[in-house]
């Protein structure tokens, strides 16, 4: 009797189990937006990803897009419009944005259309994925490449002391912890420039997944005419709600 009793026990513990572990694993995600149009996504207080819109000024002087101001406004399917300007340091100029966030149901659809403000030379102009450290260490990348097989990467466990480039090439689809629910697949309309580093090289405990308009050394002379637009579509592993401004 006590031994029936003592299994009907562990049976009722072990279905309790179970059921606690698939409610965690089927946590939905959150999606914070910033008022300046950064984004992170996170499962409770684990974060999986920062996106951002962000530049180089003379001398790779980093603008991020926190250092942005732009007004918000609600668009009629849920999602978020940010009209902006990101100040260029060394200038004196800026970029001025138009960022959309469109939720998908398990992800986003993000679009910038950008015009310079003026006269100013970049050094970089890219839409970055910070992937922390503590959450992807390890993980594998899978890069979908225009007619070629896909080429595979891992994000590194420990910092390289001579290079903080993981991978670099051409891209249309970036899957990161494919198949975990640590998943983040970044996919493009058509296959443009991927570059992938460890940023600990520079004390930023994050993996980044940029994809550049302009990277170049000593830099662009940039004017009024120029305008650029970057569209993103970023999904994960579980439905993803949008809260923010």
């Amino acid at each position: 009797m006590n031994r029936m009793f003592l299994t009907a026990v562990t049976g009722i513990a072990m279905a309790t189990l179970l059921l606690t572990a698939g409610i965690a694993g089927a946590q939905g995600l959150t999606a914070q937006l910033d008022p300046s149009g950064m984004i992170t996504v996170a499962r409770g207080t684990t974060p999986l990803a920062m996106i951002e819109l962000n530049a180089h000024g003379p001398g790779w002087a980093h603008a991020a897009q926190e250092t942005a101001t732009a007004e918000v406004s609600p668009l009629p399917d849920g999602g978020r419009q940010f009209v902006g300007t990101l100040p260029i340091p060394g200038t004196e100029g800026a970029i001025a944005y138009t960022q959309t966030v469109t939720p998908l149901p398990q992800g986003m659809h993000i679009a910038y259309d950008l015009t310079m403000n003026g006269a100013l030379k970049l050094n970089g102009l890219q839409f970055s994925v910070n992937l922390p450290v503590a959450t992807h260490a390890g993980k594998e990348i899978l890069i979908s490449q225009p007619g070629g097989d896909p080429q595979i990467s891992a994000l590194p466990q420990e910092r390289k002391e001579t290079s903080a480039q993981v991978w670099s090439g051409q891209g249309a689809k970036i899957e990161i912890a494919s198949g975990t629910p640590d998943a983040v697949t970044i996919e493009v309309r058509a296959a443009t420039d991927v570059m992938i580093q460890d940023l600990r090289q520079w004390q930023n405990e994050v993996y980044e997944v940029r994809l550049p308009a302009i990277m170049q050394d000593p830099g662009r002379e940039m004017t009024a005419d120029d305008r650029f637009h970057l569209d993103v579509t970023i999904t994960f592993a579980a439905p993803v709600s949008l809260q923010g401004p």
